[in-house]
């Protein structure tokens, strides 16, 4: 029970990073359609499309490097210094050279997607903060390989995504629109660096931080390649709608669409941040043989990120128009999108940890022609849909694309490891989220008619604690009232 409370800790510390991070990238992204419009906010969403691809190629793959090779230098702190040395070497000149390319060719990448000059400046003035981003996640990573997530969920997930929200309320009432659009996503990134840089030292064990030293490890390079196409594909898959209604369609549309994928974001974080725990858990019991282990806590993790992710979707799903409105009142038009993409989005949230598991076993080149073929067949759904049905079009292309994906991970990880995530306990949340929609819908009538964004936050306001409530009534499992004790003794006792 000490790894589920472990786990728990460390997840739950993340999910909550990931939250704000979530939230504060929502809010902006509602800021800018507010204040600039769907054409800006088509364009925001654009540029860090293609900033946000460009940066996995220069990680390389080498984020996984470090969760893979650090664990194994525990007691040797001055090979864990060579290694992490190396990675920060080898990514420092791949950033700076990505970052380069997208200066000289910023121009041909907007007319590719149908952009403006406006695009264009957007994707150069946002490619100087890859070296920034890609230090600050290989720094965090490499502590979360010695035990410590934290200062990668404070940097990554709140510090930087906070930054940018506020300088581009500052941006905005100081220089305008336009400047407030370009310029706050590179200083937020750099000032995430310079405050996530001198904390590898003492958390890694290291006498100094090797920041342009280290030969070139080749074990650990040719292990992070494939996964730098895994990254590689699973990023272009996570924006290849997003990109390809922008050279089907235009900015604008892009702009109509962007709300509706950033809110369905907010259920993939959970799926996010158990995954960071997990993956080098499952990295030690695997070479351990422990699969039993393995299998537990996999069956485990799925049903907390069930139990967690159905209030979002049952809050998307009820009322996705009143939830879109509080971007604007264009917005709403898109509610057929949001609820497309909230069932592409608890897919992936769902079954999503069958890809880490199979990372995490072996199975790297398994992993990259699942990602190979999924990204073949989004861009085939999306040529199919989008320009039959738009924007709705390429939130189907989503739902398609993810039922496939889950089957073959599911099919694969039974097949090659002999486990599943299914368990007697996921009927829970299934039947108290059917249960709280169900109570939610005999709602009074004028309850509907709350104005703004009052009707979104009153309903989580019902439709949580009647989950919770229902939840408690079914009954918790061991593992959660073990969680739960664990709990209660920390903060009983730190009185």
């Amino acid at each position: 029970m000490n790894r589920n409370f472990s786990i728990a800790a460390g997840a739950g510390f993340s999910l909550g990073g990931f939250l704000v991070g979530q939230m504060a990238r929502f809010v902006y992204s509602l800021v800018v359609a507010r204040l600039l419009g769907a054409d800006a906010l088509g364009t925001y969403a654009l540029a860090i499309a293609v900033v946000q691809i460009a940066e996995v190629a220069a990680m390389a793959g080498l984020d996984s490097a470090l969760l893979r090779f650090v664990p194994a230098t525990r007691h040797d702190p001055l090979r864990r210094m060579e290694v992490i040395g190396s990675v920060l070497k080898m990514a420092l000149w791949l950033s700076l050279a990505i970052f380069l390319l997208l200066e000289l060719f910023a121009a041909p990448v907007a007319a590719v997607l149908n952009g403006s000059r406006l695009l264009q400046l957007a994707v150069a003035c946002y490619a100087a903060a890859i070296p920034f981003n890609v230090a600050s996640m290989l720094y965090g990573h490499a502590m979360q390989a010695c035990g410590n997530i934290r200062p990668k969920i404070i940097a990554t997930q709140i510090i930087n995504p906070v930054l940018l929200l506020l300088f581009t309320l500052l941006f905005n009432a100081a220089f305008g629109g336009e400047a407030a659009l370009l310029f706050p996503f590179a200083l937020s990134a750099a000032l995430s660096y310079f405050w996530i840089r001198p904390r590898l030292a003492p958390v890694a064990g290291m006498l100094r931080v090797a920041g342009g030293t280290g030969a070139v490890e080749r074990p650990v390079l040719f292990y992070a390649l494939p996964f730098m196409a895994v990254s590689f594909i699973s990023m272009s898959m996570h924006w290849l709608d997003v990109m390809m209604l922008g050279m089907l369609t235009d900015p604008a549309t892009v702009g109509l669409y962007h709300p509706a994928a950033r809110t369905a974001g907010l259920i993939r974080a959970v799926l996010v941040a158990f995954a960071g725990m997990a993956a080098p858990v499952f990295a030690e019991l695997h070479a351990a043989g422990r699969m039993d282990e393995v299998g537990r806590i996999y069956r485990l993790l799925t049903r907390w990120i069930l139990t967690l992710v159905i209030p979002l979707l049952l809050l998307f799903a009820l009322i996705p128009g009143p939830v879109l409105a509080v971007f604007g009142s264009s917005f709403p038009k898109a509610a057929p999108a949001l609820v497309l993409l909230s069932g592409a989005a608890i897919l992936q949230a769902v079954f999503g940890m069958a890809a880490t598991l199979l990372a995490m076993t072996g199975y790297a080149r398994l992993s990259l022609i699942n990602a190979a073929v999924a990204l073949l067949l989004q861009v085939f759904f999306n040529l199919l849909l989008i320009p039959r049905m738009g924007i709705e079009g390429a939130a189907l292309a989503s739902v398609l694309l993810f039922l496939v994906l889950s089957a073959a991970r599911l099919l694969e990880v039974r097949s090659l490891l002999g486990l599943h995530p299914f368990s007697k306990a996921l009927f829970k949340p299934l039947l108290a989220g059917a249960s709280s929609a169900l109570g939610f819908l005999f709602l009074p009538p004028w309850f509907f008619t709350l104005p703004g964004a009052l009707l979104p936050v009153a309903s989580l306001g019902v439709l949580g604690p009647l989950y919770a409530l229902i939840l408690l009534l079914l009954g918790l499992e061991e593992d959660e009232r073990e969680i739960i004790l664990r709990l209660k003794s920390y903060f009983g006792g730190s009185r």
